[in-house]
């Protein structure tokens, strides 16, 4: 009888450890389908998802201070150290498109911007971005 119920308990035990590892093995299964989701969350989708986020802050810079333009009169704001594609795509988002509204803007817009862009508090300052662009301004303009 002894015998008997220890075989038993070891069955029983058996199938609930069966059952467990059935489950384990289905999260992992939703785990590994949830992983290759974010992967095929392509570099563009994550670029537009990063965009939205800058755009949607615009209104929070002083444009009476640094000024409007379009994109039909951008510069290309690569020309200045440390902007590279991506980070003119950022500025873009906000509305910065000219060399002439980098210029004007103050080491605390400098600050807001690079707050409202994701990036490196004093980079801009230490890149000197708005100097940079004074000088391709007058360059470019001969104002």
């Amino acid at each position: 009888m002894l015998i008997g119920s220890g075989i038993l308990g070891f069955i029983i035990g058996y199938m609930a450890r069966q059952a467990t590892i059935r489950q384990l093995e289905g999260q992992i299964e939703a785990t590994k389908s949830q992983v290759e989701d974010c992967r095929s969350f392509s570099q563009a989708q994550q670029e537009d998802v990063v965009l939205q986020r800058i755009s949607s802050r615009a209104n929070e810079l002083n444009f009476t201070r640094i000024g409007l333009a379009t994109r039909e009169k951008a510069d290309d704001l690569k020309e200045i150290n440390g902007i590279g594609p991506f980070f003119e795509k950022k500025l873009h988002s906000l509305r910065i498109y000219t060399f002439r509204q980098l210029a004007n803007c103050t080491t605390e817009d400098a600050e807001q911007i690079a707050n409202i862009i994701e990036f490196f508090p004093d980079r801009i300052e230490r890149e000197d971005w708005i100097g940079q662009a004074k000088k391709l301004y007058h360059q470019k303009y001969g104002v």
